[in-house]
């Protein structure tokens, strides 16, 4: 359960997405704009902010800016609207850890929300000790199987955390980025499977679907033997995270540049989910790099 901050200006949209949070057992707190919102963080101890984006008064990218000042251990989910798309991209640039767009608010606004909270848990026995830490080095060879990615982005952040590397929201961004490289190389990469034939990112990262392309892949040669292999360094300048697949890589230029959003390519129904993913990597990174080939990537989020 977490304590949720609505921020929605409209009441059929505030009821609708109350019902929702509440069924999934949140504690909702409504204000009808970003000028009330910030009054509630105040006031409040809140876990996650959901807000709408054009509303009066403060709208939310302007609440976006406010709490990545103010409150930037508290991560802000978007929910946008067409039109928003622009909006919200820049929104996503300046600070906030997600989106959902309103007509998939029923499918998704609770797994944005788990998405969004489950990267920034760590263990507080052990942050007094890794506070003194200044370098850390995973390396890990992963096989295909998508039950790994949650507890490697977890322990990732947990040091990160302890190091006092990064603002919670910036730890959040860095952790789905990470999420999404090695979705993408577990079933893109080494299974070679296409967009429609791989489950979504939650489902795969947060509960371990497999689609019945993976398992038919999962039982035959050469796949079953592909690796993923991530190298995770932390030091108090960066966190840099590289990503290698066994496959056959794919085309990179085509790929955004880190600061570069794609709004269409982020809100639009028909985009891939695969390109999506590319998108939010570039713009939740600070640095973004691919191997000539294609199935190595590079992700380096400055700290300081």
């Amino acid at each position: 359960m977490a304590k949720v901050l609505l921020v929605e200006d409209s009441p059929t949209q505030a009821m609708e997405m109350t019902m929702l949070l509440e069924a999934a057992d949140h504690e909702v707190t409504h204000v009808l704009n970003g000028r009330l919102g910030l009054e509630q963080l105040r006031q409040k101890s809140l876990d996650v902010v959901v807000t709408d984006l054009e509303m009066p008064e403060l709208n939310g990218l302007e609440l976006v800016e406010n709490m990545r000042m103010n409150f930037s251990h508290i991560p802000t989910i978007l929910v946008t609207g067409h039109g928003s798309e622009d909006l919200a991209a820049e929104a996503l640039q300046r600070g906030a850890a997600g989106y959902v767009p309103k007509n998939q608010m029923a499918q998704s606004l609770n797994d944005t929300i788990v998405d969004v909270l489950g990267v920034i848990r760590t263990d507080a026995s052990y942050a007094r000790l890794i506070s003194t830490l200044r370098k850390n080095v995973f390396l890990f060879e992963l096989p295909n199987d998508p039950m790994l990615i949650q507890p490697l982005i977890g322990l990732l952040m947990q040091v990160s955390a302890g190091m006092e590397l990064l603002p919670s929201v910036e730890m959040v961004r860095m952790g789905v980025a990470v999420e999404h490289a090695i979705a993408n190389a577990m079933c893109r990469g080494n299974l070679e499977l296409s967009t429609d034939q791989c489950p979504s990112h939650h489902e795969m990262a947060r509960d371990g679907v497999l689609s019945d392309p993976m398992r038919e892949r999962l039982g035959q040669a050469p796949y079953k033997d592909r690796t993923v292999e991530v190298e995770a360094t932390a030091t108090t300048k960066q966190i840099r995270v590289r990503v290698k697949d066994s496959g056959k890589g794919f085309d990179t230029s085509t790929v955004p540049q880190p600061g570069k959003m794609d709004a269409h390519a982020i809100f639009n129904d028909d985009a891939k989910l695969q390109g999506k993913g590319l998108v939010l990597m570039a713009n939740f990174v600070d640095e973004l790099t691919f191997n000539d080939q294609g199935n190595e990537v590079t992700l380096i989020k400055r700290c300081g």
